[in-house]
């Protein structure tokens, strides 16, 4: 059984690289950042969307959202036919 060592090294080498890798994750040197400091946070966020409903129907829109306040600054939805 010539390959019972073998095994056993790879089984060792595979834990001491996943200890590593935990060891990574928890002691890493910098800390996340969310954003650059003194940059400025996106106002307006885009959402767009698809879906095809069968071979009948196809439906697309989009919404603009100001983040700062909330409200739907432009929205469009539209219903494709089988034609279109």
């Amino acid at each position: 059984m010539k390959q019972d060592p073998l095994i056993k090294v790879l089984l060792i080498a595979i834990a001491m690289l996943l200890f590593l890798n935990l060891l990574y994750g928890n002691f890493s040197l910098k800390p996340a950042v969310a954003q650059k400091e003194g940059g400025q946070i996106g106002r307006y966020q885009v959402s767009a969307w698809d879906a095809q409903s069968g071979t009948y129907a196809h439906h697309n829109g989009y919404y603009i959202i100001d983040r700062t306040t909330g409200k739907v600054i432009d929205s469009k939805a539209k219903v494709h036919g089988p034609s279109e």
